[in-house]
C-alpha cells in the first residue's frame, strides 16, 4: 500500500507529507485518518478518500483488459487465487493507478470499468508492478510482452510471470498461457526474474505431480528452460561476483537438477561425494541446498544416510534446518518413512519439525505418507507438537497444504470432524481452502496443459 501510495504521490512528495505527520503527532498518539491528512496537505489530494478502500475493505483487485482499435477497456473485480468470488464479495470499488503513460499523466481508475485511449502497441500496466493488484491481458498481448521482455524493467518482467500463474490458477488465465510466455525466457540473467519463473513452475509441478505423463512433460519443460542459463553461469565462483549472480548460480543448478538434468545432476554427485568424503571445499556454501537435495533425489540410501550423519554432526542451526529440507526430497518409500520416524524422533527440536514436514509436502512420494502417519499417530503427535500451539499449527498447515486432490481434502475434513481443534483450526482452514483451489485448478487445465506439453514436444 505504501509503495503504491509514494509512487503515485511522488517519493518526494510522500516524505513531505510523513515529515509533516511525524512533527504535527510527535509524543502524542495518532491514527491512519492523521497520515493521510498530512498526506493530503502535501500533495493537495484527497488521500484518504482513494486509500480507504483498501485499507478497510477486504481483498484486492484484478484488472481484465481488453483491446479495441485504438484504445483499451480495463474492468477492475475482486481477485481470489480460487477463482470463485461471489457477487456479494465484489462490491468495491478500489482507486488504482494504472500506471499506464496517458498524456501528461499515469491514469487512474475509479470506476468498476473505463475504456482508455490509447494507441501504443507494446502498452503495460503497473508500471514497475507498484501497484498492488494482478493483470490480465489478452492471450496475445501476454505473448507480445514475453517477445518483448528486453524493453522492460526488471520489475515488470517479474510482475508478468507472477500475474500470470496467479491468473491461471484462479481460472482466469491458463497454464498454458503461462508456460507460453515463460518459454522464452531461456536469455534471463536477472535473480528475481528467475526466482519467480522457479516458484511458479515448482508449483504447478507440485499440484501436476500425481499426474505421471504431465509431471515429465514439466520437468522437460523446465529442462529446456533452464539448460541455457545454467551451462552459461557454471559452477564456480568469481571474486569479482555481486551477491545476486551467486544466488542466482544455486537457483539454475536445483532449478535444473531437480527436473532431471542428467549433467547437473552427476556433476552434484560427484562433488556431494567428494565433500564426505571429507574436501569440504567441493561444494561451495552457497550450493549446499542444491547440491544436498540433488544428491537426495537422484540418489539412494547411500546419499540419504550421509545427510542424516551430516544432520548429527552439524552444530549449527542453520546447517540442521537444511539437512532437514534436503532429506524429505527422499523419493524411496521405505526411506521416506524412515525420514518421519527420525522427524518426529527426540533428535529432532520439535520446533524444527515444520522443515521436514515442508519437504515432505513438497514432495510427491512423501506428502501421503505424511498424512497416513499423521492419522495413525495423531494423539502421540498432538501430545509431542501441542505444548506450543504455533507449532502444531505450522506444522499441519504446511505438511498437508500441497494436496491437490478432493479426496484428500475430504479425508481431512472427516479426520478432524468432532475433534478439538483449538489453537490449530485456523491452520486447516488454510489447509482445506488451498487443497480445494489446487484440485479445482488441477482439474480444469489437466486437458490444455497435456496438449500443449504435446504439441510442444515435451511429452
Amino acid at each position: 500500500m505504501i509503495r503504491m501510495l509514494s509512487s503515485h504521490l511522488s517519493i518526494e512528495t510522500f516524505l513531505d507529507g510523513v515529515a509533516r505527520y511525524l512533527k504535527a503527532h510527535a509524543y502524542s498518539n495518532a491514527t491512519t485518518n492523521d497520515l493521510w491528512s498530512a498526506l493530503s496537505e502535501a500533495s493537495g489530494q484527497d488521500v484518504k478518500a482513494f486509500m480507504d478502500p483498501w485499507i478497510l475493505r477486504i481483498g484486492f483487485p484484478v484488472l481484465v483488459v481488453a483491446d479495441e482499435p485504438g484504445q483499451i477497456s480495463v474492468q477492475q473485480r475482486r481477485f481470489l487465487l480460487s477463482g470463485d468470488v461471489k457477487a456479494e464479495e465484489d462490491e468495491t470499488t478500489w482507486w488504482i493507478p494504472l500506471g499506464l503513460q496517458i498524456g501528461d499523466n499515469t491514469g487512474i481508475l475509479t470506476t468498476k470499468e473505463d475504456t482508455i485511449r490509447h494507441t501504443d502497441d507494446l502498452y503495460k500496466l503497473n508500471k514497475d508492478q507498484t501497484g498492488f493488484y494482478r493483470v490480465n491481458y489478452p492471450p496475445q498481448h501476454l505473448i507480445k510482452l514475453g517477445e518483448s521482455r528486453a524493453q522492460l524493467s526488471v520489475e515488470d518482467r517479474a510482475g508478468l510471470v507472477g500475474d500470470a500463474v496467479a491468473l491461471a490458477k484462479s481460472g482466469d488465465g491458463t497454464t498454458a498461457g503461462f508456460l507460453a510466455l515463460v518459454q522464452g525466457f531461456q536469455d534471463e540473467q536477472n535473480y528475481q526474474v528467475w526466482n519467480q519463473i522457479s516458484m511458479a513452475l515448482g508449483d504447478i509441478r507440485s499440484i501436476f505431480s500425481d499426474i505421471e505423463d504431465v509431471r515429465e512433460g514439466l520437468k522437460a519443460f523446465t529442462r529446456t528452460l533452464v539448460t541455457p542459463a545454467v551451462e552459461r553461469i557454471g559452477w564456480e565462483y568469481h571474486d569479482s561476483e555481486d551477491f545476486l549472480t551467486s544466488q542466482l548460480r544455486s537457483l539454475l543448478i536445483s532449478s535444473a537438477g531437480l527436473a532431471g538434468h542428467e549433467q547437473v545432476q552427476a556433476e552434484a554427485r560427484k562433488r556431494f561425494e567428494a565433500y564426505m568424503a571429507g574436501d569440504a571445499a567441493a561444494i561451495h556454501p552457497n550450493l549446499r541446498a542444491a547440491v544436498f537435495r540433488i544428491a537426495i533425489i537422484s540418489g539412494t540410501e547411500k546419499e540419504y544416510e550421509a545427510v542424516k550423519k551430516e544432520y548429527m554432526n552439524t552444530t549449527t542451526i542453520d546447517g540442521k534446518e537444511l539437512c532437514l529440507q534436503c532429506m524429505g526430497r527422499v523419493q524411496q518409500p521405505d526411506l521416506v518413512k524412515d525420514y518421519i520416524s527420525f522427524l518426529f524422533s527426540p533428535r529432532v527440536n520439535v520446533g524444527d519439525v515444520h522443515y521436514g514436514a515442508a519437504s515432505l509436502a513438497a514432495n510427491s512420494k512423501g506428502r501421503h505418507l505424511l498424512w497416513n502417519h499423521v492419522k495413525e499417530n495423531w494423539e502421540d503427535l498432538r501430545a509431542r507438537l501441542s505444548g506450543n500451539m504455533v507449532v502444531l499449527e505450522r506444522f499441519l498447515r504446511m505438511g498437508l497444504g500441497k494436496f491437490a486432490d478432493e479426496d484428500v481434502r475430504r479425508d481431512i475434513e472427516a479426520f478432524f470432524e468432532g475433534k478439538d481443534c483449538r489453537g490449530f483450526d485456523r491452520g486447516l482452514g488454510v489447509v482445506n481452502d488451498t487443497i480445494r483451489g489446487n484440485a479445482k485448478y488441477r482439474e480444469r487445465d489437466e486437458g490444455t496443459v497435456r496438449e500443449w506439453l504435446g504439441a510442444k514436444g515435451y511429452m
